[in-house]
């Protein structure tokens, strides 16, 4: 019980930005547009992006592990995890035939979280008894079905890995753009 009256509590302090979702979903659907649009520029920009996430966060991680070397315990493994993905994050930046190779991968792995953290909204959504749950959870499961094809068949993916972000981000777009309204009907039921 106690669970449930904390996570109500949550909803209700967050529901007042439900317009975050719904910019969060306009900006994924204009991008899906503009990767279906611009397919080469596209494909090598999302290598390029990748390379420097993965510069980006390997350079945060090795700072955060020596800032905090003192208060947390076994450091060293995120100071390891540190010096290695910005290692590779470097190797990828200005090796860009290794990162284009790779980027059917990387992008079916952050499809299919995306599609975790969307089903176990779903399901989120039904426990407080939000109508319309199930739409959630099957566009959850079908950018599941995108990621597992990317994944599966990384060759066919990397030709056709336009398509498939291209139409994810749309799908992702067009969820996050209808849970916005359902949040912003959720405020104004918490309002009266």
């Amino acid at each position: 019980m106690e669970k449930q009256s904390s996570a109500v509590e949550m909803i209700e302090k967050n529901v007042k930005h439900w317009w975050v979702p719904l910019v969060i979903g306009i900006l994924f659907v204009l991008m899906g547009f503009y990767v279906f649009a611009n397919p080469v520029e596209s494909y090598v920009a999302l290598a390029m992006f990748f390379a420097a996430i993965m510069l980006v966060s390997g350079s945060f991680q090795l700072a955060f592990s020596i800032f905090n070397r003192e208060k947390i315990q076994g450091w060293g493994w995120q100071l390891t995890m540190g010096v290695i993905e910005t290692f590779i994050g470097f190797i990828l930046l200005f090796n860009i035939g290794l990162t284009l190779a790779i980027l059917p991968f990387y992008v079916g792995f952050w499809l299919m979280f995306r599609s975790f953290m969307l089903i176990g909204f779903s399901f989120d959504m039904k426990t407080h008894e939000v109508t319309n749950w199930g739409w959630v959870l099957a566009y959850g499961m079908l950018i599941l079905i995108f990621s597992w094809a990317i994944i599966i068949h990384p060759v066919i993916g990397g030709l056709t890995i336009i398509i498939w972000t291209g139409t994810a981000f749309i799908i992702s777009g067009i969820v996050h753009v209808a849970l916005s309204f359902k949040l912003k009907n959720i405020d104004k039921k918490l309002i009266k």
